[in-house]
């Protein structure tokens, strides 16, 4: 037995579904006429009853109910396996939404974009930066870049792009000015910068030759954003202790002097987060490897 067409598999779904001839030929822009022939040719072929044909409607027989499972998986395998040649042969494009916390935009991402869209120049960007929660899917958003200590379980595909140790940091003029502490307790005698959006902000914690300790804090400023606390310690107002990623630039071009690396603790990562889908849009994916080849690099 020769097996069937595609395009006469594509006819008896489209029946199944519509329950009708002319739906089906609607659906696929043919003539009834040319799908009644498709489906009696398709039994002869099969040498059974597909469809019980009555004066009032069209019904499946057992044995087409049983047919049309797997002509449904089949039309979607082909279906997917052309998706995957077209995902290899074709070129990304269209709109990819991505937000992501403030201060990583503009360290990391916001240099990124111009290299991203002279590679892809069929692809738009709207980045959004801010540091409210986003939900990727009831907030639009192709990919969501979020720094964590971890995630809750959802239905979201999450990839960690970057670990975020937390680094004490000052400027070299406050250095010259207060001396470097050589120890986390000796910060108590220092002017430090506290995050107000941390749970304990005055209370930072590092890692003493394997033991969790905390030192708790004070100084002339306090803040809820990491940029605040990031701006003042340039100025020389302080010791600020921040994301790694945050000062990552800072440090490597010396605006920026870093303290007590031997008593970091990492406290968190950075995650790429995007709906979980069979197969991701080639903008998407496009987005998400630029990404990891740009920003993965990067280690404290």
């Amino acid at each position: 037995m020769t097996l069937p067409s595609t395009r006469s598999l594509e006819m008896f779904n489209a029946v199944s579904e519509t329950g009708s001839f002319r739906g089906a030929a609607e659906q696929l822009g043919l003539s009834p006429s040319t799908v009644s022939k498709a489906i009696a040719d398709l039994e002869a072929r099969l040498g059974t009853r597909l469809i019980a044909r009555t004066t009032r409607h069209l019904a499946l027989t057992e044995a087409g109910l049983a047919y049309q499972t797997s002509v449904a998986t089949a039309l979607d395998a082909l279906g997917e396996g052309a998706e995957m040649v077209h995902a290899v042969t074709a070129s990304p494009r269209g709109l990819v939404r991505v937000t992501m916390p403030v201060s990583f935009g503009h360290m990391f991402v916001s240099p990124m974009l111009p290299r991203f869209v002279a590679r892809y120049p069929e692809v738009r960007v709207d980045a959004v930066l801010s540091d409210n929660y986003a939900d990727p899917v009831g907030d639009g958003f192709d990919i969501v870049i979020r720094a964590a200590a971890s995630l809750p379980d959802s239905s979201l595909v999450a990839r960690k792009i970057m670990e975020t140790p937390h680094v004490v940091c000052a400027s070299p003029d406050y250095i010259e000015r207060r001396g470097t502490p050589s120890h986390p307790k000796e910060l108590v005698d220092h002017a430090c910068l506290p995050l107000t959006a941390a749970i304990m902000a005055t209370d930072w914690v590092f890692d003493i030759d394997g033991v969790v300790h905390t030192v708790r804090v004070d100084g002339p400023i306090s803040s809820s954003n990491l940029s605040v606390a990031r701006e003042a310690a340039l100025a020389g107002a302080g010791i600020a202790r921040v994301p790694y990623h945050v000062v990552a630039a800072d440090i490597a071009a010396g605006r920026l002097i870093r303290l007590l690396p031997n008593f970091e603790r990492v406290e968190g990562a950075v995650f790429i987060l995007y709906p979980a889908q069979r197969t991701l849009a080639l903008k998407t994916r496009a987005f998400i490897d630029f990404l990891v080849e740009e920003i993965g690099s990067i280690r404290a």
